[in-house]
């Protein structure tokens, strides 16, 4: 670090103090090296795609991952997806700065002055003055006869230490996770809580239940019991609010037991108590792309075929006989690659449809929804409002619970839940996890 430093100031004093004002399309017209190794005012307002230690990556614009409206690599090669990926690479730059390590994911920066070292590539002595973006942590309101329902990847929660995702966490850092996640599903206020990323078996659930109904300060809240723990850690499960809702039969699993899917694909009846509405959810977490994206496609279209042979099989043998059906979870799919249109393709409206520009995941600069809501059409007609909560894509990482910044910058110390001024309280709902949750608010028809 202290080299690079050093390198800046010396960009710097090399580069005088001449000025040369220019727009960033002027900049990429001209062509980047015209101007190598000279000092610039960038006259067009960048914003901040992500932040790395001493690298900010800039845009003109926020940049979406070009599978969000192209068919990707999945399917074969396509100009569309090649198009986006060039026009997001044209469209940006990476700063070379002594950055705040508090900048979030769409702050911005007007009349930036830096030093121009090769193609895409600024450097600056001096830390910019950047409009810190502050996601607002305001819940949208719904009527009290209407159903809130949260679907929310957690990011690993794990009660148990040793394990891959919780090797590196101290028993502190786990306490603030417990809290900073019980305190933001409780401020979303749903009836039902559809979880991805939690460890598998009753611990994990039963802890975080017991730490939402705290933060509540009443026994409200409980979870769908699963006792199994072989094969895969990982799992999802339901939370639900039991004065509001009654689960309606056992779980079923697009997979027969044991296998290293079982846990990550359920599906549950509920009822409403006050109505005796039912309807299901479908709650999901397909394999991340990873490796050879043939084969990865290959495995998550295995999934969605898993899951909607499950879903024909409960309503066959009679398990289930309302037509409302929910899908929710994180897919780890954008919505032109080829699972999420194999759902379309089934017959379930894409409830993120009308939310081309909204996301629940940032990746290397770019978002998109990995997290993801689907509704039969009897349900589709019963939805009111879908919202995204951008608590955690935009913040900056060191709100989370592993951070070396957590109890210092964030909370001042480990926080205590008496002890916790205003401030830290509204600080416990950010970057509970990497993903955004999404709330769906729901007005069942008798």
């Amino acid at each position: 670090m202290r080299k690079t430093l050093l390198l800046i100031s010396l960009f710097v004093v090399l580069s005088g103090y001449s000025v040369t004002r220019i727009s960033f399309e002027s900049l990429q017209n001209d062509g980047w090296s015209a101007y190598q190794g000279q000092r610039v005012l960038l006259t067009t307002p960048m914003v901040v795609c992500n932040s790395f230690r001493d690298t900010v990556l800039l845009a003109t614009e926020r940049l979406y991952v070009p599978e969000e409206n192209a068919a990707g690599l999945s399917e074969g090669d396509s100009a569309e997806y090649f198009r986006l990926k060039a026009y997001n690479e044209a469209h940006s730059l990476q700063l070379v700065c002594k950055a705040p390590y508090y900048l979030n994911l769409g702050s911005t920066v007007r009349n930036l002055q830096a030093t121009v070292m090769e193609e895409g590539v600024l450097m600056t002595g001096q830390q910019p003055k950047f409009k810190n973006y502050n996601p607002s942590p305001r819940v949208p309101k719904s009527k009290k006869t209407d159903l809130r329902i949260c679907g929310a990847n957690i990011q690993n929660y794990f009660v148990h230490q040793g394990g891959y995702a919780s090797k590196n966490i101290t028993s502190q850092q786990h306490a603030l996770q417990t809290l900073k996640v019980s305190s933001a599903l409780v401020r979303i206020n749903a009836d039902l809580y559809a979880l991805c990323e939690l460890e598998k078996g009753p611990s994990a659930p039963a802890e975080l239940v017991a730490a939402m109904n705290k933060v509540a300060k009443r026994d409200v809240y409980a979870f769908v019991r699963t006792d199994e723990t072989d094969g895969d850690t990982i799992s999802v499960g339901f939370i639900y609010r039991t004065d509001r809702l009654r689960p309606i039969g056992e779980l079923r699993f697009a997979y027969q037991k044991p296998s290293i899917y079982t846990y990550r694909f359920m599906l549950q009846g509920w009822e409403e108590i006050s109505t005796g509405e039912q309807f299901v959810v479908s709650l999901n977490h397909p394999r991340s792309k990873r490796g050879n994206p043939v084969v990865s496609n290959e495995r998550r279209m295995n999934n969605i075929t898993a899951i909607l042979q499950c879903i024909d099989s409960a309503y066959a043998d009679g398990t289930y006989t309302d037509s409302d059906i929910l899908w929710l979870g994180d897919y780890n799919c954008y919505r032109c690659e080829q699972p999420i249109q194999a759902i379309v393709s089934a017959g379930y409206e894409d409830l993120l449809t009308g939310y081309a520009h909204d996301y629940s995941y940032s990746y290397r600069g770019e978002c998109g929804s990995l997290d993801r809501a689907f509704a039969s059409p009897s349900m589709e007609e019963q939805v009111v409002s879908v919202h995204h909560l951008h608590w955690n894509t935009d913040v900056y990482y060191s709100a989370g619970f592993k951070s070396k910044y957590n109890f210092k910058d964030v909370h001042g110390t480990m926080p205590v839940e008496k002890n916790l001024t205003a401030q830290a309280k509204k600080n416990l709902l950010f970057r509970y996890s990497d993903h955004d949750p999404i709330l769906l608010i729901l007005r069942l028809k008798q």
